[in-house]
């Protein structure tokens, strides 16, 4: 199996893009290596984000195909639905204003080759339109390399502009009957959360510590780039916390009920090593909630010890142990009477 074998398509969720997307698709169409499709959903924009890419379908080197929604999705279904159209071995999301380096494919396309990876992801440049600067954004990644299955926090994700998946990822699941966004709990999982999730039990994970998307930040953003808190003032953290036990428990049944040619497809899927880690993962979630339930400050306290002594403060990936989390937890209790 070698590289030329594996094709990749680009998806695009676009919606009122008109300002980006035209330096967006040209950084796509001269990819080092060519992705054999472009594909465009748009959300119903009502600037001239259609009119923009159809002028360039008419010119471009490469296939480009744009959908526009018969109502608005919302980017979490657009991305995913348009995906379901894509015929390259490999899907490769793309945000409407970013700008793709050049040799983002040909240095994903390395990867593309080896039978057990399930997704591929990199780092990327984060742009401050306000103020032109620009800082690498890791996303934690380290070195370029290969990870083996469940190697990340079970809700860990990776931005969806950075992230190339094998497309059989798609038709694992339903995508329609996926959880509720621990994040956003009002929506279904985003895009990029579903795939990380699947991706990570499934297979393994290529890392590059390469910049290959220039991530723009600017008024428009749905989200930031990491760096900054998104929690709103006077957050629940009960709710919080359920939210993230409701999610976990239905990512376990979501393993559960993956078919049984998975392990053909995914040599390297093990059903109850998956199982058990997510359902490490519930029941550290659970103890913890038992801080915030706590009727005093002592009993808060006596629980945070408890789950120290219990180990719920270590990550089910890595073993380490949550320094922020017990910080947290210890903070709530000192607000109690």
């Amino acid at each position: 199996m070698n590289v030329e074998s594996k094709t990749v398509s680009v998806v695009i969720a676009a919606y009122n893009g008109s300002s980006f997307i035209h330096e967006l698709l040209n950084s796509v169409i001269n990819q080092s290596f060519r992705p054999i499709e472009i594909i465009v959903a748009d959300d119903r924009s009502t600037d001239q984000t259609v009119e923009i890419v159809k002028s360039i379908a008419a010119v471009s080197s490469v296939p480009l195909e744009i959908k526009v929604n018969d109502a608005n999705l919302g980017f979490r279904d657009n991305f995913l639905n348009a995906a379901l159209l894509a015929k390259g071995d490999f899907i490769a999301f793309c945000d409407q204003d970013d700008i793709w380096d050049l040799k983002k494919l040909e240095r994903v396309a390395a990867f593309c080759q080896k039978p057990n990876i399930s997704m591929i992801v990199h780092a990327a440049s984060s742009l401050d339109q306000s103020t032109g600067k620009l800082v690498k954004f890791t996303q934690g990644i380290r070195s370029t390399g290969v990870k083996p299955p469940l190697s990340y926090d079970p809700w860990l994700t990776f931005f969806g502009f950075s992230i190339v998946f094998r497309r059989e990822l798609l038709h694992l699941a339903d995508i329609q009957g996926r959880f509720r966004d621990f994040i956003v709990p009002n929506e279904k999982i985003a895009h990029d959360r579903w795939i990380v999730f699947l991706g990570q039990v499934v297979g393994e994970t290529a890392e590059l510590n390469l910049p290959l998307v220039t991530y723009r930040q600017h008024a428009t953003n749905l989200f930031g780039d990491g760096r900054r808190s998104h929690k709103a003032r006077g957050h629940d953290p009960i709710r919080e916390l359920d939210d993230y036990i409701s999610a976990t428990a239905d990512m376990i049944e979501v393993i559960r009920d993956l078919p049984d040619e998975t392990e053909v497809t995914f040599p390297l899927f093990d059903r109850g090593k998956a199982i058990h880690f997510f359902q490490r993962a519930l029941h550290q979630l659970r103890q913890r909630k038992q801080v915030y339930v706590s009727r005093s400050r002592p009993r808060g306290v006596w629980a945070v010890i408890r789950n120290i002594r219990g180990g719920v403060y270590r990550s089910v990936h890595q073993d380490a142990i949550r320094w922020r989390s017990i910080a947290r937890d210890l903070k709530y209790c000192a607000t109690r009477s």
